[in-house]
């Protein structure tokens, strides 16, 4: 298993938009049958909801404290010079999907795109002739493209998207009532339920429990 590298955005998503996991007029078409109703206010409860996202999802964080985002970055992972033993495989600094690697430098050396092999889970093995070996101890530097490109094409997946239009439209509605009641009854005895996060369909996060399941699919692996 592979030390932890420093990881650096190096192009980050161009603006707001280009991080939004939906737009305002989806969720306007689900809530207003598509009148332009409060968009900056909607907008921003997408980004919210996009943040909350990324955070349920373990993406990885820049070293100079670039929000992450499920937006298409340019990535940089470097491993210093170690000691011990050598790594089998390394662990890409989780974004998802990783969309391609544009270099691997090993020891001051660009690896020949035969030299080296993406597999599931962010994992980098290093190529000889095809066949898996070590990674050396010294300085390893990839870098790569993750994300979706969210501002100029439709790349979410549906169901996802469908989740995140969900907690964005619950999140308008609930903004001029009591977000944790669920229920109450007024004649003879008063009684009244309230939703907290962590329990009934609001997760630690504050997201819907399908909005949570629609993300395990793209949540960091737990590597044990």
């Amino acid at each position: 298993m592979s030390r932890d590298p420093m990881f650096e955005v190096t192009s980050p998503a161009a603006n707001a938009a280009a991080r939004r996991l939906t737009t305002a007029a989806k969720v306007q078409a689900v809530r207003f049958g598509g009148a332009t109703t409060d968009t900056a206010l909607i907008e921003a409860m997408i980004d919210r909801v996009s943040a909350r996202a990324a955070r349920h999802c373990n993406l990885a964080k820049d070293a100079s404290g670039i929000v992450p985002t499920f937006g298409r970055e340019t990535c940089r992972a470097t491993w210093p010079v170690r000691g011990g033993s050598c790594d089998e495989v390394l662990f890409l600094p989780w974004r998802i999907p990783v969309t391609s690697i544009s270099s691997v430098v090993e020891d001051g050396v660009t690896l020949s795109a035969t030299g080296y092999r993406l597999r599931g889970g962010a994992i980098l093995e290093r190529l000889s002739d095809d066949v898996p070996v070590p990674w050396s101890r010294a300085k390893i530097v990839v870098t790569y493209v993750a994300g979706w490109q969210l501002e100029s094409a439709d790349q979410v997946p549906p169901d996802l998207e469908a989740a995140v239009i969900d907690q964005v439209k619950a999140m308008y509605e609930s903004r001029t009532r009591d977000q944790t009641l669920l229920s109450e009854q007024v004649p003879d005895v008063y009684s009244v339920t309230y939703g907290v996060a962590g329990g009934h369909g609001i997760s630690g996060d504050g997201l819907l429990a399908h909005v949570e399941a629609a993300l395990a699919d793209y949540r960091a692996p737990t590597i044990l």
